[in-house]
């Protein structure tokens, strides 16, 4: 029986994916981050997507409960992950879709390895995603199917685990001094600090200025709706238009601003690594604020692009989950 070693980042703006079966290259994939609960006759009532197995249009059940995921799940109430929402109660069923995914993409039911990320404020909750998920290994349904996985280790770590792991430079030995890790997500923006290699809890610190913060102040001056799409707008580049052209003017330097404050309460530290699609937006600033003692994973980067992922922003986002892959 094969072996599968994967890590998921159910993320708010997309559920991110590294994953590589013993002897064989790495792959990734991003999946859309909807998923919505509905009543559990609701797929077989109404002839969704039976017997459909793609991720991006799946539903799985456990239980009393169902999920719909992905793309397919947007248009329903509750699809998005809002901020006060705890990742890990949907998080089972993103992780529960992506599993059956790959299995049935390979035929076989192999032994896993699972890798999870976390937001640093939901850490806490890791036992009972893990527990939740042991359950669930044994029967549930995916898109109509009755299926099981054979989950042999869970190995779940707050964001940023992955870029302090692999991200750091040859020449840095976070054993012999202060080392963080700066990840600005779409929810949170997290600083986790290390002495010596060891995990400092009281100084590690998330708050809610991550990408959404920007994005959600360019809604107000622009009147669009779809906070993911504008998102992608933004990070791309493609199809802006000039109210968001101007808006981007006017927002940018402002969350710069709360990301400025935010790392001039936190005390100092001898080299940083930074993750996260919306650090890239302000890797000048960042860079200059931090002296130079910084490290963007881009040898982690270039692992991604050689994997297939030619978008670089896109690869940049998925770095956290890849490094924390080859810590499995």
């Amino acid at each position: 029986m094969s072996k599968l070693k994967i890590v998921i980042d159910p993320g708010s703006s997309a559920t991110k994916v590294a994953y590589c079966l013993e002897n064989a290259s790495s792959q990734c994939f991003v999946m859309s981050p909807y998923c919505a609960a509905v009543p559990p006759d609701y797929p077989r009532s109404s002839g969704w997507m039976m017997g459909y197995t793609h991720v991006e249009n799946a539903w799985v059940s456990h239980g009393d409960a169902c999920y719909l995921l992905g793309a397919g799940a947007k248009k329903f109430q509750g699809s998005a992950v809002r901020n006060n929402d705890l990742k890990y109660i949907k998080a089972l069923y993103k992780i529960l879709g992506v599993l059956s995914h790959i299995q049935t993409q390979l035929q076989e039911s192999p032994t896993i390895d699972l890798g999870i990320l976390l937001p640093l404020d939901e850490y806490v909750t890791k036992d009972r995603l893990e527990e939740s998920l042991m359950a669930a290994q044994e029967r549930f349904e995916y898109c109509g199917r009755l299926l099981s996985l054979d989950i042999n280790e869970i190995t779940i770590c707050p964001e940023g685990a992955g870029l302090f792991l692999q991200g750091l430079p040859s020449k840095i030995n976070p054993r012999s001094g202060r080392v963080a890790v700066l990840v600005i997500g779409h929810r949170n923006a997290s600083w986790l600090v290390t002495d010596k290699g060891s995990p400092l809890v009281a100084e590690s610190v998330t708050n809610n200025f991550g990408f959404r913060w920007l994005v959600q102040e360019m809604q107000r001056r622009t009147g669009h709706k779809d906070e993911i799409t504008l998102a992608e707008m933004i990070f791309t580049g493609k199809h802006h238009d000039r109210a968001v052209h101007q808006a981007m003017e006017v927002c940018l330097p402002l969350y710069w601003q709360q990301i400025q404050d935010f790392l001039a309460e936190q005390k100092p530290v001898d080299y940083v690594v930074c993750g996260g699609g919306a650090a890239l937006l302000l890797k000048q600033e960042i860079t200059s604020h931090l002296s130079g003692k910084v490290s963007w994973a881009n040898h982690l980067v270039r692992g991604l692009v050689k994997s297939g992922i030619k978008d670089r922003v896109m690869a940049c986002r998925l770095v956290d989950g890849y490094g924390l892959l080859h810590s499995l």
